[in-house]
């Protein structure tokens, strides 16, 4: 069962990422920009049903979420720092 599995999830002896790599690359700049800001959007109408409809749990979630955010935030913004980027 595993094996078929993991057979399923190869392309052609590659592993499923090194597939999606090559399908990220060929998208456009407008296509990922779409992406980027559909996500955004989504996870602002997220938050915004959480807070409507569930606002003790939503309190208790934010600042986690907030925390995380900034800190991958940091991570990622290593990058735009980098020389030569």
């Amino acid at each position: 069962m595993i094996s078929s599995v993991r057979r399923r999830h190869t392309n052609s002896g590659k592993t499923m990422l090194e597939g999606n790599r090559k399908r990220v690359q060929q998208l456009t700049g407008p296509e990922i920009w779409a992406f980027i800001v559909a996500r955004v959007l989504i996870g602002f109408a997220v938050g915004v049903f959480a807070v409507a409809y569930f606002p003790r749990i939503a309190t208790h979630l934010a600042w986690p979420a907030l925390i995380l955010g900034a800190l991958l935030f940091m991570v990622a913004a290593k990058g735009l720092l980098r020389r030569g980027a």
